[in-house]
């Protein structure tokens, strides 16, 4: 009996030591370099519920980057990469495009419906794809070079948050603030093609 409760109080230490680190590595996650991020990309269905079950890419200034998948998608989990320089410069030149350093989604959205309204008056036949996904992206147009934003500090940063952006960009091609915010999404979202993509240890 004693052996047996030795063994189960053995059993509890190290399940105790594997959750304290696995609790530690999710900590040290959120904090790392914190100060160093340089994109973070929030895509969530709004028709999946729970809350809480977004895919998240963050992006640092050495090219590092961490992935969230949320626990309702297959190989749900964290992942990790690091972009080459030439991807990571090429990704920081389309968000620090002026038209999307700018970007007033007001503005954006009421062009859309002069666009919608002109359609319909013209009795156009609207088709495009279904898309259900709310964005959210926010970067630090002055943690990286060139600086984006001349006259602001390092931490400055802005936010672009789209409803239902690959259907506009499908059917509003010619609109160049919605053309540039597909492409920064597509690159985005190309990390999970990549090869080198690992999942991160606990």
């Amino acid at each position: 009996m004693k052996v047996f409760s030795r063994f189960q109080i053995c059993i509890y230490v190290v399940l105790m030591l594997l959750l304290n680190q696995s609790l530690q590595a999710f900590q040290d996650r959120d904090a790392m370099n914190s100060e160093d991020l340089l994109i973070s990309y929030i895509e969530k269905n709004k028709h999946v519920r729970p809350p809480g079950q977004e895919l998240k890419i963050d992006i640092y200034q050495d090219g590092y980057v961490l992935v969230a998948l949320p626990e309702i998608m297959r190989g749900g989990g964290y992942y990790h990469t690091v972009l080459e320089q030439e991807k990571l410069d090429a990704l920081w030149s389309l968000l620090t495009d002026k038209k999307i350093l700018a970007f007033d989604a007001q503005h954006v959205r009421e062009m859309l419906r002069k666009e919608r309204r002109l359609l319909k008056e013209s009795g156009a036949v609207v088709t495009s794809v279904s898309d259900t996904a709310d964005i959210m992206i926010e970067f630090y147009p002055n943690r990286y070079q060139p600086q984006g934003l001349a006259g602001e500090d390092r931490d400055v940063i802005r936010r672009i948050a789209w409803s239902g952006l690959r259907w506009d960009a499908e059917q509003y091609p010619h609109i160049e603030s919605i053309r540039l915010l597909s492409e920064i999404q597509h690159e985005l979202l190309m990390i999970f093609d990549r090869d080198d993509l690992q999942p991160v240890d606990p």
